[in-house]
């Protein structure tokens, strides 16, 4: 469940109607079983830091967030289904 934003440095409570949500559907780690399982992860900023902040993959880490003027060229994370 999802408490507050992934902002490390920020303490906005979870609010779904504003900010940004994702869901991540990933791959099980290499010790589960990986017969018809996925591991389904969310995120979320607040509306203020997904002003200045978006989403990245980082293969072998996971999600992350950088600043928007690191956004790739053409401005699609190809990992991420967005659900807001």
């Amino acid at each position: 469940m999802l408490i507050k934003c992934c902002n490390p440095e920020c303490q906005a409570p979870f609010d779904y109607r504003q900010g940004r949500l994702i869901r991540f559907t990933g791959t099980p780690s290499i010790g589960n079983d990986p017969k018809n399982r996925r591991r389904i992860q969310h995120f979320w900023l607040c509306g203020k830091c997904a002003e200045i902040y978006i989403f990245d993959f980082e293969s072998g880490t996971g999600v992350k967030i950088k600043p928007r003027d690191q956004e790739s060229p053409t401005g699609k994370l190809s990992h991420f289904t967005n659900s807001a």
